[in-house]
């Protein structure tokens, strides 16, 4: 690992309008990179926005209860607007990865945002995509989609790859899949410097229709309950990078950068659009790795059996 200054920059998706999307994506991009960023972060879906909120019951009930393999869509599940599907491209010929790696150009960044990617088996999956100033540097797809939200739409990936971004090496875990830690676990034991986490979340504070004030505290809580201890107990930097904005859904923007120990070493102070920047220490990495609590080196794996279980105890 090298140093390196990486950007998180959150802002409010206009839904299925992808060039104005992009060009969002582009204003903050010039303005992360004149700030000295080397790698510019966007959220989950941010290129045509996530417009999947209060489709799920509509959508079973178009189907008539029928079950659909994730990430395939019916004609008889389609209703009439807006459906991943309709805005899906493929990564990384589609229009919207080449203007990302046009952008990379331009900025001489590192590039990551999200988008509907449609693959060759007709199916729709929630990708991240990196990309350089010389094409794609990797992919990743969303292993662990939202029961009752997003299986209707997504189909889930099934790797979880570690990415060669210059200086460091970074993994992806998509907002509901960072709540499962051993994801987090398997990207660092493969030598990820970095977790990139985008999201498209909200908070305890607006599941109980808090006053926004309070809302924003209670939800930059929930985040940094689980978002410090993934960073700490991975030694890891994490990248979280959060929708902005109210809208329909509330979500709150909050994006920071956390360092190996935990702490926040960088935060977007609103829940507007905002980025922010964050050098990302070698000295503080291997420190850490080396003089703290190198928990990687101390694992022991021949007792954690029962993780690889696909049935769970009764409680």
């Amino acid at each position: 690992m090298q140093d390196v200054k990486i950007a998180s920059a959150q802002f409010t998706p206009k839904d299925v309008d992808k060039e104005a999307n992009l060009a969002k994506i582009a204003e903050l991009t010039g303005k992360a990179a004149s700030a000295g960023a080397e790698i510019v972060c966007f959220q989950e879906q941010a290129i045509a926005g996530y417009n999947l909120w209060g489709l799920g019951s509509s959508n079973q009930r178009a189907g008539g209860g029928k079950v659909v393999e994730p990430g395939r869509v019916s004609p008889a599940w389609k209703l009439p607007g807006a459906h991943p599907y309709d805005v899906a491209e493929p990564v990384p010929d589609g229009p919207s990865t080449q203007k990302l790696i046009g952008l990379a150009r331009q900025h001489n960044v590192i590039l990551a945002a999200g988008l509907p990617e449609v693959r060759r088996d007709n199916a729709v999956y929630n990708t991240y995509v990196i990309v350089s100033r010389d094409g794609l540097l990797g992919k990743y797809s969303k292993c662990h989609c939202v029961p009752g939200l997003e299986f209707a739409y997504f189909k889930q990936g099934n790797s979880l790859p570690v990415f060669e971004l210059g200086k460091i090496r970074a993994g992806v875990l998509i907002c509901y899949d960072n709540h499962f830690p051993e994801a987090h676990r398997v990207l660092a034991i493969q030598g990820a410097h970095a977790i990139l986490m985008p999201h498209v979340t909200v908070g305890r504070g607006w599941w109980h229709d808090l006053p926004p004030e309070q809302a924003h505290q209670q939800a930059r809580n929930w985040i940094l309950t689980w978002l410090r201890a993934r960073a700490f107990d991975n030694s890891v930097f994490a990248v979280f990078v959060n929708q902005a904005g109210q809208g329909e859904q509330g979500t709150l923007g909050c994006s920071m950068i956390l360092d190996p120990e935990g702490d926040v070493i960088a935060e977007c102070a609103s829940t507007g659009e905002d980025f922010v920047v964050a050098e990302l220490s070698a000295k503080k990495y291997y420190d850490v790795r080396r003089r703290t609590h190198d928990y990687l080196s101390h694992r022991r794996p021949e007792l954690y059996g029962p993780l690889t279980r696909i049935d769970v105890a009764e409680s």
